[in-house]
């Protein structure tokens, strides 16, 4: 895959995924800035990525709060100067239901996983702008595709956050822009039999890390506003016997 003096900027890079998406990052060349809220874990990614590449960096973000984004951002344009890719890889998924959940945790669980892929679009958006190239990478779920049962708050920010993802995408397709999402589902730390999806097994976090570099290179220039499911076939609906 192609990326021309590329770099990237991933949150939440501490977790399965995020790490992940930066090792192919870094095994591709692309400079690497990466955030998380726990650095004690990100500065462990951070040195283990610095064996593959020496041009990966750590900055502490809490993507809840709308001031440690914006000095983040701050931060990060007047090191880097511009981050070519985004990806909006943060967040949580606590268990609830719609009955179950009050008002506060609701509030809470959309800051985290919706309000943030939106203010660091539009963050990060303005500046690709400004240089007429950009790739935006949203993780959603397949409890946006599906819903999820007693995950109501997440499951309603999931979907929400494929929406914003299409409307970003039209909205920002004149300035050589692209933002696409990604669903996983059924993600564990190693390949292990699943009835749940059709392959009968469980992804990993390097599987979804894939298609986030595809959507990431300059090779995808004519993919916008889509959604990727990474989920074994999940959603294609109930597995039965083949």
């Amino acid at each position: 895959m192609t990326f021309n003096n590329r770099t990237a900027f991933i949150t939440g890079a501490a977790g399965r995924i995020g790490k992940a998406a930066a090792a192919e990052f870094a095994r591709h060349g692309v400079k690497l800035i990466l955030a998380d809220i726990d650095m004690e874990k990100l500065d462990s990614v951070v040195t283990e990525l610095r064996k593959i590449t020496p041009e990966v960096y750590g900055i502490s973000m809490d993507v809840s709060n709308q001031k440690s984004m914006e000095e983040g951002f701050n931060e990060i344009i007047k090191r880097f100067g511009k981050v070519d890719i985004l990806v909006n890889n943060a967040g949580a998924w606590p268990k609830g239901s719609s009955l179950e959940t009050s008002f506060e945790e609701w509030q809470k669980v959309i800051n985290l996983n919706l309000h943030s892929v939106f203010y660091l679009s539009k963050l990060f958006g303005e500046k690709m702008k400004e240089e007429h190239y950009g790739r935006i990478i949203n993780l959603g779920s397949i409890a946006g595709v599906v819903g999820l049962h007693n995950f109501c708050a997440y499951s309603v920010a999931k979907a929400r956050v494929m929406m914003l993802t299409k409307i970003m995408a039209m909205e920002l397709s004149k300035d050589n822009i692209t933002v696409n999402s990604i669903s996983p589902g059924m993600i564990a730390d190693k390949k292990k039999p699943c009835n749940g999806t059709w392959l009968g097994r469980s992804g990993t976090g390097d599987e979804v890390a894939n298609a986030i570099l595809f959507l990431g290179s300059d090779d995808s220039s004519y993919i916008t506003g889509a959604d990727i499911p990474v989920d074994g076939g999940r959603t294609l609906g109930p597995h039965t016997e083949k």
